[in-house]
């Protein structure tokens, strides 16, 4: 009973108490009987009234008594209830949920939980989960546990490296909650658990394709950025050096168009492999594209160091590696820059490192060189050299050498070789072999070649008017004419703009070109064979080019290379190797013509093999169209001849 409802009743009983004692007090005189009288009356009316509330009050305390004990059952059936369906959620869930003690010792574990982690609910019980949590995010667990106590996080969640119980891993999504007792205090931590090991793994596999190449699985473009800003930073800070390598395959584009894309695609996979295997784990292996790697060795003490890495990768290159059943050998050129010398950014190091692999390049491919600020220099020259040669066609610098070939057994002058030639003060050591690399390289190459061509055939035209009749023109042709869409159709419209028959042209190709784009320059030559232009395989004996293409193209003519006729009297391999091409020529039809000759022992074994035709020295050097034309007149070789010579009119 309330403090309140006691207090009215206790009042109400004293008045009635009061009023009952009134009414049997003693009577007294009249007026005092009237008195009395009236008081009587009075006290029976309170009385009644009295007894009237103090019913209606115990009444009601009855009911209010009754309805705070149903009350009370209510809400311990909704308790109960309530707690029933915490424990029914607690243990279904398929998420792992867990009570915590203060220092991590597991109270209570649900099935997903056990499950989760491979432990029974009992192991549990008697374990710390601590204990299963990588030290690494443990330590940033316990480093935000206190902000959970001083209340500054309500929840702290958090990507976690478990252990299972069979030592296996898994990543978790952990969500800590800590709860307090009715004093406020910090009384257990709940905890709740999800397995985001698949997220986890498909996030590394995106993370890694961002940030290495597909192909190889070495770091790409993006990971080298990132590795050598660190790497800047680090050197700057400890004043520390590193080298930056950049290599490319040697002729690799041959192995893509003879073998196919995928044995190249294999190829550069061992390499890149073979590169894992020089470096250490400090440094970074990166591929830029294609066939071009970058390597960037840390700390760097010595140059020395550098310099036999460089040298183990080139040796390590050459190795056969065995692609499709079939033996490979490939070679490498390095170019090397070190940072602080070569380079203050990644920019700046890797486009000296790239001037110091051209280098390599020029000096035969297999090497590997140090940049040197001469290269800039070098570099910033050939710019102007350029620059130069993009002006020679529109100031005319260019003009044409003619070198004839003459026939050895009947000793007439059977055709002219056309040679480009700069006439340019400011250049004039630079030889036709770098004027054509350096039309290559700017792009200059297809109007440089056609008029070349249109110059070569204009001349052809003038000495076949002069009664020459029978004197072919020999032109050399570059792989992008080979690649220009129209050249075919140029080469037919020049030599009907000069009314010159087609088999008074030929065309000059290395077996390099060919190999560069097998498919591209047989579908050009044999449309070039189609109208009636001749043939013609220069260098022959340096590349790669089988018998078998011989047969299929029907080449014309092939010229042995002039490094096998300077050889031919002093070196027996060389001799054995000239012989070995004539006596197939031959045999196979085709003329062979012997370029580079100068002496007259050279004339002579040549005879002897029985080979065709020959051009050099041993004739005449490469002359203007008006020397040529007084040599055509009157055939006087400027070597020792056994005999004078004729030209075939």
């Amino acid at each position: 009973m309330s403090r309140p409802m006691l207090t009215i009743i206790v009042s109400i009983f004293l008045g009635i108490v009061v009023g009952t004692l009134l009414i049997i007090a003693p009577l007294q005189p009249p007026m005092a009987s009237y008195i009395l009288h009236v008081s009587h009356t009075v006290a029976l009316a309170v009385l009644f009234v009295a007894m009237g509330i103090l019913c209606w009050l115990l009444f009601h305390e009855w009911r209010f008594t009754r309805f705070e004990a149903t009350q009370k059952n209510s809400m311990g059936t909704a308790f109960l209830e309530l707690k029933k369906g915490f424990e029914t959620i607690f243990d279904d869930s398929t998420s792992g949920i867990a009570q915590l003690s203060l220092d991590g010792r597991v109270t209570k574990a649900n099935h997903a939980f056990a499950d989760l982690l491979g432990y029974s609910e009992s192991d549990l019980l008697t374990m710390n989960f601590y204990q299963l949590i990588h030290p690494n995010d443990l330590n940033n667990l316990q480093t935000n546990v206190p902000l959970l106590i001083d209340k500054k996080l309500k929840t702290y969640q958090s990507e976690q490296l478990c252990y299972r119980k069979n030592n296996e891993t898994l990543w978790i999504m952990s969500t800590l909650s800590l709860m307090f007792n009715s004093k406020d205090k910090p009384d257990h931590y709940i905890l709740q658990i999800q397995n985001i090991t698949q997220q986890k793994k498909a996030e590394e596999r995106l993370h890694h394709m961002a940030y290495h190449d597909a192909l190889t699985g070495v770091a790409n473009r993006n990971k080298l950025d990132q590795f050598v800003s660190h790497i800047l930073a680090s050197s700057r800070r400890h004043q520390q050096e590193f080298a930056l390598l950049f290599l490319d395959l040697d002729r690799f584009k041959n192995i893509n168009d003879t073998i196919g894309h995928e044995a190249g695609d294999m190829l550069l996979q061992i390499i890149a492999e073979r590169l894992m295997s020089t470096v250490r784990n400090t440094d970074l292996v990166a591929r830029l594209g294609g066939d071009e790697f970058i390597l960037v060795i840390t700390d760097v003490k010595k140059t020395e160091a550098v310099a036999l890495i460089a040298q183990k990768i080139l040796e390590t290159a050459m190795e056969a590696i065995v692609v499709k059943g079939q033996e490979i050998y490939i070679t490498t050129s390095i170019g090397i820059g070190i940072y602080p010398h070569d380079g203050q950014n990644i920019q700046s190091l890797m486009k000296n490192a790239d001037l110091a692999l051209y280098r390599a390049k020029e000096h035969g491919r297999n090497n590997y060189q140090f940049y040197t600020s001469e290269m800039t220099s070098k570099t910033q020259e050939k710019m102007a050299l350029q620059n130069a040669l993009g002006h020679a066609l529109a100031k005319n610098e260019f003009s044409l050498n003619y070198q004839p070939k003459m026939n050895i057994k009947t000793r007439r002058i059977t055709g002219i070789e056309a040679f480009l030639r700069w006439k340019n003060k400011e250049y004039t050591s630079i030889t036709p072999d770098e004027i054509i690399s350096l039309a290559e390289e700017t792009g200059l190459i297809i109007p440089v070649s056609d008029w070349v061509l249109k110059t070569a055939c204009q001349q052809l035209n003038e000495w076949h008017t002069m009664g020459f009749t029978s004197l072919t023109m020999a032109v050399n042709c570059s792989p992008r004419q080979f690649k220009h869409a129209t050249f075919v159709d140029d080469v037919l419209r020049t030599m009907t703009q000069f009314n010159l028959p087609p088999k008074s042209l030929e065309l000059e190709i290395t077996e390099q070109i060919i190999m560069e784009d097998p498919e591209n320059t047989l579908r050009v030559l044999y449309a070039l064979k189609d109208i009636g232009v001749l043939i013609v395989i220069d260098d022959f004996g340096t590349g790669y080019w089988s018998l078998n293409n011989l047969r299929r193209l029907s080449v014309d003519k092939i010229k042995i290379d002039k490094s096998f006729i300077k050889q031919v009297r002093v070196d027996e391999t060389s001799a054995i190797i000239t012989s070995a091409i004539i006596a197939m020529a031959n045999t196979l039809g085709i003329t062979v013509i012997a370029e580079g000759v100068e002496t007259r022992e050279q004339y002579e074994f040549l005879a002897a093999e029985g080979c065709q035709e020959i051009q050099g020295y041993y004739l005449t050097q490469p002359q203007t169209e008006e020397s040529i034309t007084a040599f055509l007149k009157h055939p006087m070789p400027e070597g020792e001849m056994a005999a004078d010579v004729e030209v075939i009119v």
